[in-house]
């Protein structure tokens, strides 16, 4: 992506984060010429816990490795879900160039929790309670297409206590190869730099990383071709 286009979506992030307000987020995840992606821009980040450092997620990938950008400017109305199971209403533009190259990937996420608030509200001052009950349930079975995932150190916390890597304690190779296995479900690895902050957070060194890593990657093609019996 260019630095006019570049510049072009940021500024149309930051207009309708201005308008829109802080129940939206915008990120742009821009893909990089060689391989990868990275978030240039967020807006209201929070709402999802997510930084410039946080990976592309897994549907976003899927989308990507689908080539549906081929035949759709945008997929809208599919649901994400962020940390603590918070749920937002999610829609995805591809940004391409003049010749219809994937150029990067606008995503919004809103946050509806609010407004179902205050329709609970009314129902309930009208003693509507089974339209109340009907909203909750409906917003329960809502199934999340992807995972807004946000820093790393927060997917490291997730898989190893947050008070055992901070103690500096010595983490067992079962728990570095979890936390690899899980860091690499999430892309993270095909954020550049990230090999060096990983190491940092879990206290080791990077070939100990790149070791896990093909550890990891050496099972998982084992079990894919355990199941399509190759």
């Amino acid at each position: 992506m260019d630095n006019e286009l570049f510049r072009h979506y940021q500024n149309i992030m930051n207009y309708f984060g201005e308008i829109l307000g802080s129940n939206y987020e915008f990120v742009l995840h821009v893909l990089d010429p060689n391989g990868g992606s990275h978030i240039g821009h967020i807006v209201n980040g929070n709402l999802s816990g997510r930084s410039l450092n946080s990976p592309l997620t897994n549907y976003a990938k899927e989308l990507i490795n689908d080539k549906v950008y081929l035949n759709k400017d945008y997929v809208v109305g599919y649901v994400g879900e962020g940390p603590r199971g918070k749920k937002f209403r999610s829609s995805t533009l591809f940004i391409k160039d003049h010749e219809g190259q994937l150029q990067g990937l606008l995503c919004i996420n809103f946050d509806a929790d609010v407004y179902r608030k205050v329709a609970k509200d009314i129902l309930k001052l009208a003693n509507l309670n089974l339209d109340i009950d009907l909203i909750q349930k409906e917003t329960d079975q809502e199934q999340p297409v992807e995972k807004l995932t946000d820093n790393i150190r927060n997917i490291i916390y997730a898989v190893i206590d947050k008070d055992i890597i901070e103690s500096g304690a010595q983490l067992s190779p079962e728990q570095k190869k979890l936390a690899i296995s899980k860091l690499k479900e999430y892309g993270v690895f095909e954020i550049k730099g990230t090999i060096n902050e990983v190491a940092d957070i879990m206290g080791i060194s990077e070939s100990s990383v790149y070791r896990y890593l093909q550890m990891v990657s050496r099972n998982d093609k084992y079990l894919l071709s355990s199941q399509t019996g190759m």
